[in-house]
């Protein structure tokens, strides 16, 4: 069985335009070539979890790759895309960055400007499905707590000391210091500056994980 490519790099209506050579290089670079004919194949094959690298390719098609980019914002498919066409002109090319395309490449390109636009994109993609992870991660530790650990943690946000929680919640010093234990241990956290960072970008999560 031979090494797992690197990544996967989707290819859309590109057989005319890339060459058997172009391809080859991409897989020496350890690049998986996975060519489709529409935007519906793509959807159907394309990995969502891993990164990877959509080059659109249109001579005449312009509207294939505004569709391409409305059913990713649809779906939150987070894999980026590249316009590669031949005379794309300036007013095309920053519409469809507007929209949401990562990169325009036009043809014909060098072999280095293929290459770099093609680890750039996949590095992107990789970073954007890393912070989803991340805050996925982030919700589920917090979705976690109980409601006598979520009281202690609205408590340390607040700045109350120990003593002014056992009072206030009418319980003993070590069950306040036992919920403590159990807080940090589920949020993975070992200060009060890192628990008050998380609380911080939890806090946050209603913003952001629309994008989800």
């Amino acid at each position: 069985m031979g090494a797992r490519a690197i990544a996967t790099v989707y290819a859309i209506n590109c057989s005319g335009d890339f060459s058997s050579a172009e391809n080859e290089i991409l897989e020496k670079q350890g690049y998986h070539i996975q060519m489709h004919s529409s935007v519906e194949s793509l959807l159907r094959e394309i990995i969502v979890e891993e990164p990877g690298c959509v080059l659109v390719c249109s001579k005449q098609n312009k509207e294939l790759i505004f569709q391409l980019i409305r059913e990713f914002k649809k779906r939150k498919i987070l894999q980026q895309i590249v316009f590669v066409a031949e005379e794309i002109g300036i007013e095309l090319a920053v519409e469809v960055i507007r929209e949401g395309a990562y990169a325009v490449v036009e043809l014909p390109c060098s072999n280095v400007i293929l290459l770099n636009t093609v680890r750039e994109t996949i590095a992107k993609s990789a970073a954007e499905l890393s912070k989803r992870k991340e805050l996925l991660e982030l919700m589920r530790k917090f979705r976690s707590l109980t409601d006598d650990e979520l009281g202690i943690l609205e408590a340390l946000v607040n700045g109350e000391g120990n003593k002014q929680m056992a009072h206030r919640l009418d319980v003993s010093s070590r069950t306040i210091d036992r919920r403590k234990r159990a807080l940090f241990e589920k949020l993975k956290v070992d200060s009060l500056a890192d628990l008050l960072l998380s609380y911080i970008r939890w806090s946050q999560v209603d913003k952001i994980s629309q994008s989800l």
